[in-house]
């Protein structure tokens, strides 16, 4: 049993009636619940290559024995809905002794391990492919990496996920390039900053505000110790002053989402009063309280608000037949993904002194701002000699002719190795020299330098198993 604080568990009683107080506290005795977001984009892409030894979407959800949540955010691609966040089943995992969070396809970029309740957050916010969008409060990058999924670099679309914390923005810079983004940047920023520099601007904007954590207290007994009646006030202080921010930056017409993990009114429906107050112009549409007794997750607050005025982009509004209460229910083509995946158009090259980026051009000028990331890091220039990137690699797309490909299916235990860190051998009747791609069943890894028989190992030390 969880050692809970008491000045907790009396704010508790007192918010709950007595029935569900006691579930409440049952709750702690539970395991937690696990979620995975599936990243279409990869999937979609691997889907048009219709080669063999090539992983796919329903060969993941057989193998890892996925159910899709309650309200799944998904599109549409010949004719079959692809569904984007899931439950986990650990009892299932355990018996096929399966790691999701060790495995090479986490790695790959395929997924995101996420909490299900949080995932809920994104999907409510009706993200279109044309939007402009900002996370400010985005490290990890659960909620950021789940946005540009939805968003198409064609369109114009883009993302800028903010961290204010160094240590934390590359943690989730990490995240940009594992998940293989293209449209978007990290910044490293005070919102205040922001939002001068962007009024109105931001179509959607995602506030995943820093709380005192108590929906973490079952995953994380450091959230516990870290916990008192004073971290909760000091948290509705600086969530007032990021909420003002937001809606500085959000468009006319525009989303903004609010959530916390932690069950404070305080924190909570205080906040959206607060904007409500505030904020003449901000409408409620959608408040949701995820309790860990009640659904399946460690819970979770969520509420969707809307600017009033004419939208940005109501020529290309998506037409309310093809909305579902979630998300667009889009239908995607196998040219509109190979326009996706095109790095060629859509770009320029800059230098930030011994490394090379791949801009995309649907960004705005962040000059002045504090950019942790921006677009895609291509190349570092090693003693007069250009060595690509792991970030490039992640962000290319499995159709590239850039690099061989070596791929092995993931029983093979040379994958193991790789991701060791280890030097692995060829395939058979592979004679390619240079970089390499290694890839597990279709899905890059990362880089390799083959030699003869060889591949010297190129992924990241930092990344590799231990």
């Amino acid at each position: 049993m969880i050692n809970l604080p008491e000045a907790f568990l009396q704010r508790m009683q007192a918010l709950l009636p007595v029935s569900e107080y006691q579930q409440f506290l049952k709750s702690y005795e539970e395991p937690a619940q696990r979620g995975i977001r599936l990243n279409l984009h990869k999937f979609l892409e691997l889907s048009v290559m219709n080669q063999e030894n090539i992983v796919s979407y329903e060969g993941l959800l057989r193998d890892f024995g996925l159910k899709s949540i309650p309200d799944a955010s998904s599109v549409v691609f010949r004719g079959k809905q692809y569904f984007r966040e899931f439950y986990l089943d650990d009892d299932f995992l355990n018996e096929h002794a399966l790691r999701p969070g060790k495995h090479p396809y986490h790695e790959a970029g395929l997924y995101y391990m996420q909490s299900p309740e949080a995932m809920h957050v994104v999907a409510k916010l009706q993200i279109r492919p044309y939007d402009r969008v900002i996370d400010l409060c985005a490290s990890p990058g659960g909620k950021a990496t789940q946005a540009a999924d939805m968003l198409s670099l064609s369109q114009g679309g883009f993302l800028l996920a903010n961290e204010y914390i160094g240590l934390r923005a590359r943690t989730l810079s990490s995240n940009f390039e594992r998940m293989g983004i293209r449209n978007g940047a990290v910044l490293n920023e005070n919102t205040e900053r922001i939002a001068e520099r962007f009024p109105e601007y931001f179509t959607r904007v995602i506030v995943d505000a820093p709380c005192s954590g108590e929906g973490m207290f079952r995953k994380d007994p450091e959230t516990i110790r870290a916990w008192s009646p004073e971290s909760v006030a000091m948290c509705a202080l600086r969530q007032r002053e990021i909420v003002r921010n937001a809606v500085f930056m959000l468009a006319p017409g525009g989303r903004m989402s609010y959530s916390t993990c932690t069950f404070e009114r305080e924190e909570n429906e205080d906040i959206v009063n607060y904007i409500l107050a505030e904020f003449p112009e901000m409408q409620c549409i959608y408040m949701k309280r995820h309790w860990p007794h009640q659904d399946r997750g460690e819970g979770h607050f969520c509420a969707i608000l809307k600017k009033s005025g004419e939208d940005l982009f109501k020529d290309r509004a998506i037409s309310a037949e093809v909305m579902t209460e979630n998300s667009a229910l889009l239908s995607i083509s196998e040219e509109e993904i190979r326009q996706e995946a095109d790095l060629s158009v859509g770009f320029t090259e800059e230098r930030k002194k011994d490394q090379v980026y791949l801009v995309p051009d649907c960004l705005p000028d962040l000059r002045g701002l504090k950019v942790f990331r921006k677009g895609i890091l291509k190349e570092e220039i090693l003693k007069n000699r250009e060595e690509p990137s792991h970030a490039y690699v992640h962000a290319l797309p499995p159709m590239q002719t850039e690099f061989p490909v070596v791929n092995y299916k993931k029983e093979d235990p040379r994958i193991d190795q790789y991701l060791h860190g280890l030097q692995i051998t060829v395939p058979d009747g592979f004679d390619g020299k240079g970089f390499v791609i290694v890839a597990c069943d279709g899905a890059y890894l990362g880089l390799g330098k083959c030699a003869g028989t060889q591949i010297k190992n190129h992924f990241p030390k930092g990344l590799r198993f231990l």
